[in-house]
Order: structure tokens, then C-alpha cells, then sequence
């Protein structure tokens, strides 16, 4: 069986060598070996290894063996959910670089084993997107502390796991030694996804290439591993080409790869996966090229996806059981301001989970408590809206509910509209402008809510119930004129 898979690979290889980005180079097969183990100990059975292509496990006694080819980078490991996470500063190291290798060479790793994870709460930031140092001097002040502080307000025996999912950095590879520095405050692991503006804009018309440093930094440009009863995939899902041109699509070599490895998960387990780019929108338009591929991929399993890219917070069902959550950027608007351009503040996703189940998720806005899920705004605030109050309840999904009370008496649900963001909108195109002008200009949102109150002067209490069951109370106590 083996030797079938192993002829397949090479075909498909071949393939992919012929037909450009590899046809100047000479496809060498090799046998890479090793062992999986405790320090000091015997080894560790059943640790799934891979080259990017061909996936395997190891044996009773921690080894393995398999065939790989001077195309693989990496030989990574899928970190057992009963085995420490290795790191340094906190970045994850699982994973050994073979690029550049053409003959048989052994491969070995060393873990440690723990009690598996009950309870879990995944970080997620999207799009921190540092360009300058006065980014990155933020990026360090603000978002990693405020993600620290969150972790030190839970209960002791909560583990803690990060994702970044993708922009890492915008077209600022120089500064990548301080991004990872970033993460020596905090005290657990932080997985880093690929995105479009982690890519070399010097490599033009060669994918495979153009995410070397990405690569330098933190492995292979897609993996997996598992914490607690889920099994977490970090796919690249952007094909390079050059910065205007790229498109939002999976590779073929990389749905191989997944298919390979969901072999090992059992249907019981939570897909956790975290790419650059959404599978869908909310209103049912695919972002995703091969969206049905990977839906087809995963049919059988509950999935849970979180992205970034869009610059817009989103949730939408994909698929049965398949749910993705687009994430508002860490950065905001380009590190100019507090807010993104539809005024979600500068923050993250977190996810509850316990055994293989989500049972809890909010947007975290960084310096903001976690209850901080809307702001209000008064009559004459949105032009299109004059009588109206405004709420804008940026992590919002259609099994929310968005109720009013006026004077203390219940008036029923806000009506949903989509518009501009007031603070947004005046910060970033007012009279008093930021100086430093961000990248993106405002962009609507279709998480906007409003009430026309029978009087100005009366009390407005605007309740928000989530689809977990939390409520987020905001008042307004004066309206204007």
C-alpha cells in the first residue's frame, strides 16, 4: 500500500514540476526516517509525521519512515493533543527543515508528554498587519499584553492556544524579528497562518518560492495539530502570483495533503482550521475558489473556521455543521486609529470550547472588557437616520437578537440597516483628521441597528443576546435634539 501511495505522490509531483513552477529543476526521490519520542524514554506510537505530501505514522516503537522528494520543505509533526506544544518564545517548533536535501537523512523529534486539555480557549487574531515600527510599537504595547491579561483572568486550569490568521505583517518582511519577539510576553503557544501580504513581492510568478519567509520564521505554510478533542488545520490559501494578483484558492498539493491527514482524525473530533481568506460571506457569495472541495473534504465532521482578509467581522454557515467566522482586523485601519474602517475596534476572536464543542465566542476588543460587544449612538448621528438611535453590534450573526427598551418599557427588536460606522466615518474622513492617513477609506456595515424613541429626552437600553446566551446591556441616557 505504501509503494502505491508513494508512485502516486510521484506522479503527482512530476505533474506539478512539468507544468512550471519547478521545470528547471530535477525531481530527486529519498527516504526520510526518524523517531518520535519522549526525552530520555521510549517512543511515542501513532504520532502522524508528513513532508507537505505524503503523510504517515509512527510505529509501536515511535519510528517511522516514508519517501519524500526534493519538493518537501519540512518534515512536521501533527503535535498530539496529550504532548506539549514545542516552542520558543512562545512560536511553535514542529517541524525540521529538509529543503534542499536529495538524499536519504533522519529526521527526529522530541515531546513531552501532558494531561489533555478539557477545557480550551482559542485566540485568534487576524490581519495585525504591522508596516512601520510605530505599528509594530502598538502591535507589542497593546494587542499581545491585552491577550495575556485576557488569559490571566480565566481559571488556572483553562489551557490557552493562539492562531494568527494570516497578514502577519503588510509587505514588511524586515520585520519579522519583531513580531516574533512580540510573543515572548505571553505564556503559551501561537500557531501563524499565511496571508496574501506575507508573501515576497520581489518573487514574481512562483508561488512555491514566494513564502520563504514566512517559512523562515515559522515552518511549514500548513499543518495541523491537536489540543483537547479537536483537531486544528492551518491551511495556506493563497496562490501567489504577484501582489495585485494573486487568487483566494487551495492548492491541489495541499487538499491532497488534508486528505491524507483527516484519515487519522475520528469523525468525533472538532475541525478547528484557520486560513487567510474566508470561505464565504454572509450574505452566501463564495470568497473561496474551491470552497466545495474543501466542504466535500470535511463532510461528516463539525467544523469551525476563523479567517481575516476581508477586513469585515462576518459569520457565515458554509456548509451542514460547518460555521466561519471572519475576523476584524488586530490592526484596525492600518495602527491609525482604535477602530477598522466599519468601526469595529482594533481587537480578536476568542472560542470556549470543552471537549468538542464551541461553547462560547466573542470579540475581544483590546483595552475594552470583554462585555464591550456595542456602542450607541444618539439621534443625528447617521445622517440617513435623523429620529433615530444607532447600535452597532459589530460581532453580530442572524441567531442574535438586538431588543430595545424605552423609558423601561420593552419596544421590541431594532430594525437592522447597513451604513456607515459614525466614529469611523468622522475619524478617518472628518475635519480633524489622523495623521497618518490609513490605508483603507470607510466601509459600510451591515451590523448597524436603529430605533426611533417617541421622545429624545427618554432613557434608551439597548439588549443584545447572543447565540450562546450571553446579554450585552448599553444605555443611553440623553438623546440629542
Amino acid at each position: 500500500m505504501n509503494s502505491i501511495r508513494y508512485f502516486a505522490l510521484f506522479v503527482f509531483l512530476c505533474g506539478l514540476f512539468a507544468t512550471g513552477l519547478h521545470a528547471q529543476t530535477t525531481l530527486v526521490s529519498f527516504t526520510v526516517s526518524g523517531k518520535v519520542s519522549i526525552p530520555e524514554s521510549a517512543g511515542i506510537a501513532g504520532v502522524v509525521v508528513s513532508d507537505g505530501y505524503q503523510v504517515t505514522t509512527t510505529n509501536a516503537e515511535g519510528e517511522y519512515t516514508m519517501q519524500s522528494t526534493n519538493f518537501a520543505k519540512h518534515i512536521f509533526i501533527s503535535v498530539p493533543a496529550d504532548c506539549d506544544i514545542p516552542h520558543e518564545g512562545n512560536i511553535p517548533r514542529f517541524y525540521k527543515s529538509i529543503k534542499g536535501t536529495t538524499s536519504d537523512i533522519t529526521v527526529n523529534f522530541t515531546l513531552t508528554k501532558k494531561e489533555t486539555d478539557k477545557a480550551l480557549v482559542l485566540v485568534v487574531m487576524a490581519d495585525p498587519q504591522a508596516q512601520i515600527p510605530a505599528d509594530m510599537k502598538r502591535f507589542t504595547a497593546e494587542a499581545i499584553p491585552d491577550i495575556e491579561t485576557l488569559k490571566n483572568n480565566y481559571p488556572g486550569d483553562v489551557a490557552f492556544i493562539g492562531m494568527t490568521a494570516g497578514d502577519l505583517l503588510w509587505d514588511a518582511p524586515k520585520m519579522y524579528p519583531d513580531y516574533v519577539k512580540a510573543f515572548e510576553q505571553l505564556t503559551f503557544p501561537f500557531y501563524q497562518v499565511i496571508g496574501n501580504h506575507d508573501y515576497d513581492q520581489t518573487v514574481k510568478g512562483n508561488d512555491y518560492e514566494s513564502s520563504h519567509n514566512f517559512e523562515s520564521h515559522f515552518g511549514p505554510a500548513y499543518y495541523s495539530f491537536n489540543r483537547g478533542d479537536c483537531h486544528f488545520i492551518a491551511l495556506d490559501n493563497i496562490i501567489y502570483n504577484t501582489r495585485p494578483d494573486y487568487q483566494e484558492e487551495i492548492s491541489e498539493e495541499q487538499l491532497n495533503w488534508l486528505q491524507q491527514d483527516l484519515k487519522y482524525v475520528d469523525k468525533n473530533k472538532l475541525i478547528i482550521i484557520s486560513m487567510h481568506s474566508p470561505a464565504y460571506r454572509r450574505d452566501g457569495k463564495k470568497i473561496l475558489n474551491n470552497t466545495a472541495e474543501l466542504v466535500k473534504m470535511l463532510k461528516g465532521y463539525k467544523v469551525l473556521i476563523v479567517s481575516g482578509h476581508t477586513h469585515r467581522m462576518n459569520k457565515a454557515l458554509v456548509a451542514k455543521d460547518m460555521v466561519d467566522y471572519t475576523l476584524s482586523p488586530t490592526m484596525g485601519n492600518s495602527w491609525a486609529g482604535d477602530f477598522n474602517v466599519d468601526g469595529c475596534p482594533n481587537g480578536y476572536g476568542v472560542f470556549e470550547i470543552r471537549g468538542n464543542q464551541l461553547v462560547n465566542q466573542y470579540y475581544k476588543s483590546t483595552g475594552k472588557s470583554k462585555d464591550y460587544q456595542l456602542k450607541i449612538y444618539p439621534a443625528g448621528s447617521v445622517p440617513e437616520l435623523p429620529k433615530s438611535v444607532v447600535a452597532h453590534v459589530w460581532n453580530y450573526s442572524e441567531d442574535w437578537k438586538v431588543e430595545v427598551y424605552e423609558a423601561g418599557n420593552y419596544k421590541g427588536k431594532m430594525t437592522n440597516t447597513t451604513g456607515y460606522d459614525p466614529d469611523a466615518y468622522d475619524f478617518y474622513l472628518g475635519a480633524q483628521k489622523p495623521d497618518r492617513k490609513p490605508k483603507l477609506e470607510p466601509a459600510k456595515t451591515s451590523n448597524l441597528f436603529y430605533y426611533t424613541p417617541k421622545n429624545n429626552k427618554s432613557e434608551v437600553k439597548v439588549v443584545v443576546t447572543d447565540c450562546f446566551g450571553n446579554t450585552y446591556v448599553e444605555y443611553l441616557n440623553r438623546i440629542s435634539d
